[in-house]
């Protein structure tokens, strides 16, 4: 290992784990739920200050949005683990490969990605199911936002790659501001008669001018890392596939999102009408803080799991997996508790009281959807654990299972069997499943890596 050490690498390997833990866990909770505001605002923008049809368009349109922006997650978490493992093992050069090959990465999938999206606007949101009532306005959202995705998807990669250098605080403060950017800009949209469109412009605009702002930051940053700034490095394609396969976890979180969120759209048209979709945009706004704040802690340690995975320092590693662990079940039985006793009181931020058919739809379905937090932080965790320690195989099983496999299957039966009720049902079940067999997959990476072999099922 290079005797040049920057501080925040001493700190990565050396640092007291616990305040360690929490130097990175915070600014990574705190980011993630000012991302999880710009949906939540979003939402109430469009909910008070347009109506709950508007709505249900932009629920609509959000899979396109999703999917695309999952790749940018994918190359970002990729690259920051294998940035983290090579600083960690000393292979700079590795880690200066892995840098340059993410960041082109990027570029060649987001430029194409932006035409077709806007060329095919129409085409695309009809089959994810919009109506004639809900076209125009899941149109126009997508018109706002998506030729500024260069500027959404930039932003996203740079977050990483901030952490990935030892930098979480920075990483927080651009989230921080990017999203009170984009929040006032929507609602200043909004109010000069731009609606739908006004929202999704101002995501993209806010997005892109934070994607400015981090790659400020990473400049600067990059000279205070000398063994990494010294380093000659340039694109590898054999890099960019270890990229991608060890992020792959982290992006299919956000492509489960885009696929579950257009069965359950499907499904709910079927057994609850407009009003079902609605109620499910407002249960997901209120999930999505939850699982931002386990996000947060899950994404915000991978560096000091990859760093000191790469350095062999596998005490340290599992210190940070049990911090993680106990910090997210501590977070889910407090969530719980909250959406059973102020459930009501919170879709009611979201939602205009007249609109009473959805308020119960929404008040019923969150408090069933809520017995997930009881699991899926240590779901989310183990997921993100796998991908800092390489093992992109585990990490997409893990991902895959709890974020698609069990949601589909589900959605296909269980609305049958007990109507909406089942619908909601679906969520919680995916979890628990999916946590006997993590306990399984752990022991027995622990088993191998202890005799340093790789993991099979």
């Amino acid at each position: 290992m290079g005797t040049n050490m920057s501080r925040a690498e001493l700190q990565l390997s050396r640092g007291k784990m616990q305040p360690l833990f929490f130097r990175y866990a915070i600014p990574g909770v705190v980011a993630m739920l000012f991302l999880a505001m710009q949906s939540i605002v979003d939402g109430i923008i469009v909910g008070r200050l347009i109506n709950a049809t508007a709505l249900a368009a932009v629920n609509i349109a959000t899979p396109v949005y999703a999917l695309v922006t999952a790749v940018a997650v994918i190359i970002g978490v990729g690259t920051q683990a294998q940035m983290g493992i090579h600083m960690g093992s000393g292979n700079y050069v590795r880690a200066k490969v892995a840098l340059h090959s993410g960041i082109l990465g990027v570029v060649a999938f987001i430029i194409p990605a932006t035409i077709f999206v806007n060329w095919f606007a129409d085409d695309i949101v009809v089959f994810l199911g919009a109506n004639e009532e809900l076209l125009p306005l899941s149109k126009d959202y997508i018109h706002g936002v998506m030729p500024l995705l260069f500027g959404v998807g930039g932003f996203l990669f740079c977050d990483h790659q901030l952490k990935a250098l030892g930098h979480p605080r920075f990483a927080m403060i651009v989230m921080i501001l990017t999203i009170v950017l984009n929040i006032v800009l929507s609602i200043t949209f909004v109010k000069m008669g731009m609606e739908t469109f006004g929202v999704g412009l101002g995501t993209g605009l806010s997005f892109t001018i934070g994607f400015i702002i981090s790659t400020t930051v990473i400049w600067r940053e990059m000279h205070h890392t000398p063994n990494l700034h010294k380093a000659q490095g340039k694109f590898s394609g054999q890099m960019f596939w270890r990229i991608i396969y060890n992020g792959s976890s982290e992006g299919l979180a956000e492509v489960s999102i885009a696929i579950t969120m257009f069965l359950f759209n499907r499904t709910l048209m079927e057994f609850a009408g407009t009003d079902g979709v609605a109620a499910f945009t407002l249960i997901n706004y209120i999930l999505f803080v939850g699982v931002n704040i386990m996000f947060g802690v899950a994404n915000g340690v991978i560096p000091i799991i990859s760093y000191n995975f790469g350095a062999d320092r596998i005490n340290r590693v599992w210190r940070v997996a049990q911090l993680a662990t106990k910090s997210n079940l501590v977070v889910g039985v407090v969530l719980i508790l909250v959406l059973w006793i102020l459930g009501r009181q919170i879709i009611g931020i979201f939602i205009s009281p007249s609109e009473i058919h959805v308020t119960e739809l929404a008040v019923s379905g969150i408090r069933i959807v809520s017995l997930a937090f009881l699991f899926n932080g240590f779901n989310l965790f183990t997921s993100s654990f796998f991908t800092a320690v390489d093992n992109a195989f585990l990490s997409l099983l893990v991902g895959a299972m709890r974020g698609l496999i069990f949601l589909a299957i589900g959605i296909f039966t269980l609305p049958h069997l007990w109507g909406v009720t089942g619908i909601w049902l679906t969520v919680p079940i995916a979890e628990t499943i999916t946590i006997l067999i993590v306990f399984y997959l752990l022991k027995r990476w622990n088993l191998l890596y202890s005799r340093k072999q790789n993991f099979t099922i």
